[in-house]
């Protein structure tokens, strides 16, 4: 508002009442700019205060009473009525007092916003005169700077001047009285006091405010005055004294507090006075809610401020509090106030809040969230605040002010000092719930080691992972930094996602997996949904200690390497088999990739990497030595395998292998199937003095033949020699009753005539009789005599036909017959016990 001492040029009617000279009936309205009825009802209201008397020193002429609407004429004014005497009396010798109006429009008033001391000042204290005819006159009115108000406030005292101000919203009648023994000030100073209280209220509350600077002793309605003393029903307000009695509406009180609140924290008066001079819609009653919100507008930054603290906060005040006071312009406290009350509100879904936001968005409001989220008590509760920034950003400001969502990310993650524990857990799931990630954020995944190994934990944690964000990483890594400088789970990350395996290390596997409880099965499926079963061998010896204390670990690793499928190296099989069979995973026991290899560089492979794991590791020599003890021994592969080891493991693998061979053949462990190991294995059995050729040598050389479907003459050959002082030894015995009972007694008579042929003195004879000793062999015994019988007959009839003949081949024949019946007297032996 311009505090010069302009003028401002306003139309205003007016209006006289009195009496025409000698006149002895009642005052009229003598002439008027205004129709008379409307003149007459400020006039009247205005001479209701009384007549000057001789006997009230302080009612000294001029009287001047200010009015705004009347109940007959509801319409805002800005009214005066100045009661004056020339000196003049009527018909009856009494003094004949006059009172002229003077009306402004409330738009005239408003215009200006002039007060009841600028129209002193231009229409009483020197009055123009009045036209000639009944028509407006235009008078030049000059403004009244909001620091001269305020300047008489503070001289009236602040805490007084406010409390009448506050008594009039209360609807009470206020009498300014003198203090004892104190005068009080002339007619227009007095104004000035008026319109000094006056001016604590909003400028609009003049259109129904009514005072004078005089009343009398009459009754009136009038709210503001100068009297000698309260009347019944009014309340004093000394001048010069202390502070009225405060309101009973429990608005004006707080009208009054704020006030006073306001004027202490600014410690200026005219920027109140100012203020309010600007509030111009005319009131039509005293209503002092609606004065205490427009003075709460004068306030409005602390106002919403503190409505905020006590949670009555509403945010299109918080949009007017921005658009009156820039961010920039704001402290960190209030600017904090209400961006939380913002971020609040529109995480709740009010959508105005998150146009604000955006509206008023600057760095400092990024600042103040990050710091705020922070700032919070736990890591816990610090994450969750961050994540419900982040969120309400998200959700509500993004749409508006693009980019406000990386500002705020970067800023959460980005601190000197992150919160550790959380920082890698808000970038993964920045990305997981809302798709987004920026630049700094991967930058700090790769370069800080705990951060990205927290964001790394989330990642494997989660079933329904996606590979794009690690594939960024490792492409990021790739972009910004060296092969020894990126992060050892990285390195095997890429590894896991198609890069050379050779670029990463054993460590930095075990780096990635054990991010997390379960992390290696987690890096397992990673793995076989890549279709990258090479990095088995980056994870082996990691796994394989992890796999003490989870044995399901096998079955993920089946998965990763299945039998069925074409294994991509002999190395990936070999881990692959050791691994399960180590376990005990996988349906099939030994060593089941191996039998599905064939080219010889696989196999050289596969020993080559199971040599790798078994040459310092005794639990695992043992344990693949039982696995290559279930598998085919006899075929080439296996061969070759074994071989390579004996050579890359010189000492320990060969030994383990010939004890255990050694403890199979003779029963110790699990039986194994001599005829299943193969002579180059024998031999080296044999080599090693661990093993006893003897009968048992002996045995597998007649079990051997019989699978091979050798030639009788060569299975008697076998027998014969196994013969010893004592006979044949009962092991052998044994395998030839099971080879008898399963193929026929023809097929021993066979062998024992080949026997007999072959050495003197009848040893198949001999057979036969050891057959016949004891029990053991009764079903043997039973077998042969049932073929015996079965051929008497034709036996007979043999042996008649042939002593039919020659002498010379009757005693051949009778050799022949002299050896069946030697037989045939043993088995009957035998059987019968």
């Amino acid at each position: 508002m311009n505090e010069g001492l302009g003028e401002e040029r306003v139309t205003a009617h007016w209006a006289v009442l009195g009496k025409h000279p000698g006149q002895t009936m009642g005052y009229e309205v003598l002439r008027s700019s205004l129709p008379g009825d409307r003149a007459g009802t400020y006039l009247w209201k205005a001479s209701a205060t009384g007549a000057p008397g001789g006997r009230d020193p302080e009612g000294e002429l001029p009287w001047r009473v200010f009015l705004g609407r009347t109940d007959t004429d509801p319409e805002p004014v800005c009214a005066c009525v100045e009661t004056t005497w020339d000196g003049s009396t009527d018909g009856t010798g009494a003094p004949s007092y006059t009172w002229r109006l003077t009306l402004l429009d409330w738009a005239e008033a408003d215009r200006a916003a002039l007060t009841w001391s600028g129209i002193d000042r231009a229409l009483l204290s020197e009055p123009p005169p009045l036209p000639d005819d009944a028509v407006p006159m235009t008078v030049a009115v000059p403004r009244t700077p909001p620091s001269e108000l305020a300047g008489l406030v503070d001289r009236l005292g602040f805490e007084w001047a406010a409390g009448v101000a506050a008594l009039l919203l209360d609807e009470r009648q206020v009498a300014i009285t003198p203090g004892p023994g104190e005068v009080l000030p002339g007619v227009s100073d007095r104004v000035r006091v008026l319109d000094a209280v006056c001016s604590l209220l909003p400028y609009g509350y003049r259109a129904w405010l009514s005072a004078a600077t005089w009343t009398g002793q009459a009754q009136h309605d009038l709210r503001l005055f100068f009297a000698p003393a309260a009347r019944t029903g009014q309340i004093a307000a000394v001048l010069g004294g202390g502070p009225p009695d405060e309101p009973r509406d429990e608005a004006a009180r707080t009208y009054l507090h704020r006030l006073r609140r306001l004027r202490a924290k600014t410690g200026d008066t005219t920027e109140i006075v100012e203020y309010l001079l600007t509030v111009a819609e005319p009131a039509t009653a005293p209503r002092p809610g609606a004065a205490l919100r427009v003075l709460r507008e004068a306030d409005l930054l602390d106002a919403v401020v503190e409505e905020i603290r006590s949670g009555t906060g509403e945010v299109e005040d918080v949009g007017r509090v921005l658009d009156r006071y820039p961010a920039a312009s704001l402290d960190d406290r209030r600017l904090a106030m209400l961006t939380f009350f913002l971020v609040r509100s529109a995480g709740q879904g009010n959508r105005v809040a998150g146009t604000l936001l955006a509206a008023h968005w600057t760095e400092r409001t990024t600042s103040l969230l990050a710091r705020e989220a922070r700032a919070a008590g736990t890591p816990a509760e610090s994450f969750d605040r961050a994540k419900r920034y982040l969120g309400t950003i998200h959700d509500a400001v993004e749409a508006h002010r693009g980019g406000s969502f990386d500002e705020l990310f970067n800023a959460l993650v980005g601190a000197p000092e992150p919160t550790r524990e959380w920082t890698g857990a808000l970038i993964y799931m920045a990305e997981a719930e809302w798709k987004r990630s920026t630049y700094d954020a991967d930058r700090l995944l790769v370069r800080e080691s705990a951060v990205g190994k927290t964001w790394l934990k989330y990642l494997l944690t989660h079933e329904d992972r996606s590979l794009q964000p690690l594939r960024r990483l490792v492409r990021r890594a790739r972009e910004d930094m060296s092969v020894d400088a990126t992060p050892g789970w990285l390195r095997f990350a890429a590894a896991l996602l198609g890069d050379s395996p050779a670029s990463a290390t054993s460590t930095d596997a075990t780096d990635f997996a054990e991010s997390v409880k379960g992390g290696w099965r987690a890096t397992l499926e990673i793995a076989r949904l890549q279709r990258r079963p090479e990095v088995l061998g980056l994870m082996w010896s990691g796994l394989w200690r992890a796999a003490r204390a989870d044995r399901g670990l096998g079955e993920a690793v089946e998965r990763l390497v299945p039998v069925e499928e074409p294994q991509t190296s002999g190395g990936v099989a070999a881990d692959a088999d050791l691994f399960c069979t180590a376990v005990r995973a996988g349906a099939r026991p030994g060593m089941p990739r191996l039998e599905r290899l064939t080219e010889e560089g696989e196999l050289r492979d596969y020993a080559s990497a199971l040599a790798g794991r078994i040459k310092s590791d005794g639990e695992l020599r043992r344990l693949a030595v039982e696995a290559l003890l279930e598998g085919e021994l006899g075929r080439s592969a296996w061969r070759q395998v074994i071989v390579q080891l004996s050579r890359e493991v010189p000492d320990e693998f060969l030994r383990e292998l010939l004890d255990e061979l050694y403890g199979r053949l003779t029963g110790r462990g699990r039986p194994l199937n001599d005829l299943d190991v193969p002579d180059w294995l024998m031999e080296e059995l044999e080599k090693a003095g661990r093993y006893e050729l003897g009968w048992r040598g002996q045995v597998r050389a007649f079990r051997k033949a019989v699978h091979d479907r050798a030639p009788e003459g060569e299975l008697a050959q076998i027998i014969l020699q196994s013969r010893g002082p004592t006979g044949l030894p009962a092991p052998l015995l044994d395998a030839i009753a099971v080879w008898t009972l399963e193929e026929g007694p023809q097929k021993l008579e066979q062998v024992t005539l080949r026997m007999d042929s072959r050495v003197k003195g009848w040893p198949g004879l001999e057979l036969y009789a050891a057959f016949a000793r004891g029990d053991r062999y009764a079903a043997v015994c039973d077998l042969v005599v049932r073929h015996i019988e079965a051929r008497q007959d034709r036996d007979g009839w043999i042996l008649a036909e042939a002593r039919r003949r020659p002498q010379a081949s009757g005693e051949a024949s009778g050799a022949g017959t002299e050896r069946r019946g030697v037989f045939s007297r043993i088995l009957r032996r035998g059987a019968s016990g």
